[in-house]
């Protein structure tokens, strides 16, 4: 395994940083509910009239059929709404209030525009895209081994067809089944028994200068047997229109391969970011995941991990950081389906001003998954007598001799820890700046790599300097 064994309960946050507040956290299975299309919402109707905007794909029938499928799923469901459990939390009401197009793939972007996730000494293979369509020009993905395949979906249709809309399905998934509708482009990182060392960045700009603007990337992880890969994402707006990013990842990790995917959300602070991630791990292999969300006015990330076969293994971080009215929401589900799989998922939020914060987390252990090992934490600091959490951790089993455990914490910052720190000297704003970013570190503190931590806990920094306000 390539983190420590987790211990049979879930320990509660250290005294001195929290003091806890009561959650309500029902251990109810949470139900995949399906969708009637009565009454589709304004939303909904704009984004099935505007999918004739689309541009026909060359030479690639396959996903004309495709993208007509998922309208026709997307048509039959339209955006969820509340009434659904997974969705009971977040709503994308205020979608109406907005009318979205589709986005074309212009764009005047320079390299001075690029921020970069690494610093600018980091070796990487680099990939950007603005809006949702790929720029060639801003890119530079260097030199690859033999093996390595990292490409753009629109211009590798024919190569990519086995691998699109092979993991998860769309059917029965609003969100999912939109952006199959409007597949367009994207990134694919194909790995055939190669040890990459170099990590692989992808840039993601939302920019909205002539309205406000929908773009839905559907991007593909596939490694064949014996891989490792790094894959670093950043989410950014430029400016202050307002986008709408539904984005999805196929993941699928062959035996005995390693993929470790970033991911960060910084999108401007009047924008909406969706993200669908579905993994499928094979024997002995991993699929570790790590989100921060920082910015927008709504962001959901939802992660399926399917743990296929024995020895199979996932590890699901996050950090998210709110303020104002942001809403943020991170709902993951990771299904044992065979003997000996392990799971740890560990997130932690900051939330401020009067923000709110979603986190349902499911374990489920199939029949027959025995000697399964899951385990799951969430602790949030509110900051603010405003802000909100609602926390949902829940354990399915129907197997024997598993291991699972999860834990749910809220709570303010300690007042005694907060008076210690500012009797040394310090002003109450860095008191409590270091406090937050104290708690917040364990999880970034985590990474194998070490550079790679310190430029996430420089975002925390940056986050609250001011205190409680973001700085993309």
């Amino acid at each position: 395994m390539f983190w420590p064994t987790a211990r049979s309960s879930i320990p509660a946050i250290k005294t001195w940083l929290l003091s806890s507040r009561k959650m309500a956290t029902p251990n109810i299975p949470r139900q995949r509910d399906s969708m009637s299309n009565d009454n589709l919402s304004t939303a909904a109707q704009a984004f099935i009239e505007q999918h004739g905007a689309l541009s026909a794909p060359d030479g690639a029938p396959w996903l004309i059929d495709l993208r007509d499928k998922g309208l026709s799923a997307f048509s039959d469901q339209g955006l969820p709404t509340q009434k659904l459990e997974d969705w009971k939390y977040t709503s994308l009401q205020p979608l109406d209030q907005i009318g979205f197009t589709v986005c074309n793939g212009k764009s005047s972007l320079t390299q001075d525009d690029l921020p970069r996730l690494t610093s600018a000494e980091t070796e990487v293979h680099h990939l950007v895209f603005h809006n949702g369509h790929y720029c060639a020009d801003l890119s530079n993905i260097g030199d690859l081994p033999t093996g390595v395949r990292v490409i753009n979906l629109a211009d590798n249709l024919t190569e990519l067809e086995p691998h699109v809309a092979k993991v998860g399905s769309y059917e029965n998934t609003p969100v999912l089944a939109l952006n199959t509708a409007y597949i367009e482009d994207g990134y694919a990182v194909l790995i055939d028994g190669v040890e990459l060392t170099v990590p692989i960045e992808i840039l993601y700009i939302s920019e909205a200068d002539d309205g406000p603007a929908a773009y839905h990337p559907r991007n593909i992880i596939v490694t064949a047997n014996n891989s490792r890969v790094t894959i670093l994402e950043r989410h950014i707006g430029i400016g202050d229109g307002i986008c709408l990013a539904n984005h999805a990842v196929e993941v699928s990790v062959a035996s005995g391969s390693r993929v470790k995917h970033f991911r960060s959300f910084e999108e401007s602070a009047g924008s909406f970011n969706l993200s669908a991630v579905k993994a499928e791990v094979g024997r002995d292999a991993a699929y570790e995941s790590f989100v921060m969300s920082l910015g927008g006015k709504l962001g959901r990330s939802e992660i399926d991990v399917a743990l296929n076969e024995p020895g199979a293994e996932t590890k699901l971080n996050g950090v998210y950081l709110a303020d104002h009215d942001q809403h943020v929401d991170h709902t993951t589900n990771i299904t044992h389906n065979a003997p000996h799989t392990t799971s740890q998922e560990t997130y932690k939020g900051a939330l401020d001003g009067k923000s709110r914060a979603v986190f349902q987390g499911a374990i489920l252990v199939a029949e027959g998954a025995d000697k399964a090992d899951g385990r799951m934490s969430n602790k949030t600091l509110l900051l603010s007598d405003d802000t909100e959490i609602d926390s949902k951790p829940q354990l399915e089993i129907y197997a024997d001799d598993v291991k699972c455990a999860h834990g749910s914490t809220a709570g303010e910052l300690d007042e005694e820890a907060l008076f210690y720190l500012r009797s040394r000297g310090l002003p109450e704003n860095q008191a409590r700046a270091l406090l937050v970013v104290g708690f917040l570190s364990e999880v970034v503190e985590d990474f194998d790599d070490s550079d790679l931590a310190d430029l996430f806990k420089e975002k925390i920094t940056r986050w609250l300097k001011p205190p409680g306000k973001t700085e993309n």
